[in-house]
């Protein structure tokens, strides 16, 4: 069984990559995987895994003290924009960087112990390479995805937040990028959430070959109890935002579109659970700000054992987001048996059924709101065969051993492809 050195963004009960990554985590250490986990205790720390067979995690210096430090000297008042501009800027010039060499120190000098197998970055793009060691990747999605749609979307960020946000932004991304850049290409095998995903990966360079599509894994289980709240049989239905609030994910569009859906309905309710971040707050205020008041329900968050609970108590799941890899909650509302609406560049896409999936084909108010007519007419009419179809694609696509079978077979991909080339290049 593989070696693995291990480096990424892992998080037990939570949701998108995070959760996903420990779910996958933990069932390949109960397939006999020898697994070294690297980060830092403050950060990125599973400590669910300490203690299970086959597992080590090592603790890493500890990061940002020259920041903290500066940090420490600010009113909490400015602690936040302190993080969002110089301490930002220290971070891209220096504190990665010193991370990143941290990292490599650690694993290169485990690596001369224990002879890893292979080196697996998860949530992000592989920051170095290991000799004699393939390296795999799982992003969460292509080079340069957020900066390309606050850029887009530069008009209506600028409108809500004003033009220092768009400045502040294009600087810390054109820092970003600039190290980004050099780090694609010292992963061998990439994995991405999608088709669409896979397109923006070719055209950035990489070759197809090397890009494998796996959508993250579920805990079906913990979505699909039977003993959970179900859907009341109220005339009034009820979409659902899930997840953050900023410029690619749309907030806007929704908005727009749930006003022009009142014009013409007025059994609807929007439910938005979602956080914006200090910068974003322009977008919160298009929900404070919204006429019909009595027609929207909003909170920050929710606690992650409340949410399956969530999604069965609404009618469908609606995500206008641009540029989706993998939207996890479009995953967990199938799981739930919701239908789901989405976008045209929206890769869950791929692991949807037409029957319980509806696409709309332009980001604009008025295709949204005739999507959203569209799923309600439908669940008005075969709620039971939608949701019934909704669980049976989330099991089909989502199940934890399903998607660990078929990153098995990237492994072996990796380590046999690797080591024919380096077997060629001797010879």
């Amino acid at each position: 069984m593989l070696k693995i050195a291990c480096y990424g963004y892992v998080k037990k009960e939570s949701g998108s990559v995070t959760g996903a990554n420990f779910l996958m985590l933990q069932e390949l250490l109960e397939r006999g995987y020898k697994i070294d986990f690297f980060g830092w205790k403050d950060s990125n720390f599973p400590f669910e895994l300490i203690g299970c067979p086959n597992f080590v995690y090592y603790e890493l210096p500890k990061q940002s003290i020259f920041r903290e430090f500066i940090k420490g000297f600010l009113p909490k008042l400015l602690h936040n924009t302190f993080n969002q501009t110089l301490g930002a800027l220290m971070q891209n010039l220096y504190s990665e960087r010193r991370n990143q060499k941290n990292i490599l120190k650690a694993v290169v000098a485990q690596h001369a112990i224990h002879q890893y197998d292979l080196l697996l970055f998860l949530g992000l793009y592989g920051t170095f390479n290991v000799d004699g060691v393939p390296t795999v990747s799982w992003v969460q999605g292509p080079p340069q995805t957020e900066w390309h749609y606050i850029h887009k979307l530069q008009k209506i960020l600028v409108q809500l937040c004003g033009p220092f946000v768009y400045w502040q932004l294009k600087a810390f991304y054109t820092l970003k990028y600039s190290r980004l850049r050099f780090e694609v290409w010292k992963t061998d095998i990439f994995i991405c959430g999608s088709k669409w995903s896979k397109e923006q990966l070719v055209a950035y360079g990489i070759q197809p070959g090397s890009i494998k599509i796996l959508p993250y894994p579920m805990d079906i289980p913990f979505f699909n109890d039977e003993s959970q709240v179900k859907k009341s049989q109220s005339t009034v239905k009820t979409f659902l935002w899930l997840g953050r609030i900023d410029p690619r994910k749309r907030l806007d569009l929704m908005m727009e579109a749930f006003a022009l859906l009142l014009a013409e309905r007025q059994d609807v309710r929007l439910k938005i659970i979602g956080a914006a971040r200090p910068m974003y707050k322009g977008y919160k205020q298009l929900i404070d700000s919204f006429e019909a008041q009595e027609h929207i329900e909003y909170q920050p968050s929710l606690s992650r054992s409340t949410i399956p609970d969530l999604i069965k108590s609404c009618d469908v799941l609606i995500q206008p987001s641009e540029g989706e890899n993998f939207g996890s909650a479009v995953a967990e509302a199938l799981c739930c048996g919701v239908p789901v609406i989405l976008g045209p560049t929206n890769g869950t896409q791929d692991f949807t059924s037409p029957t319980c999936c509806f696409l709309f084909e332009d980001y604009t108010p008025e295709a949204v709101k005739q999507t959203m007519l569209e799923a309600l007419e439908k669940i008005e009419y075969s709620a039971d065969t939608i949701s019934s179809i909704a669980v049976t694609t989330a099991r089909k696509n989502f199940q934890l051993e399903k998607v660990v079978d078929n990153l098995e077979e990237v492994f072996q991909q990796a380590v046999d492809s690797y080591y024919t080339r380096f077997s060629n290049q001797i010879s």
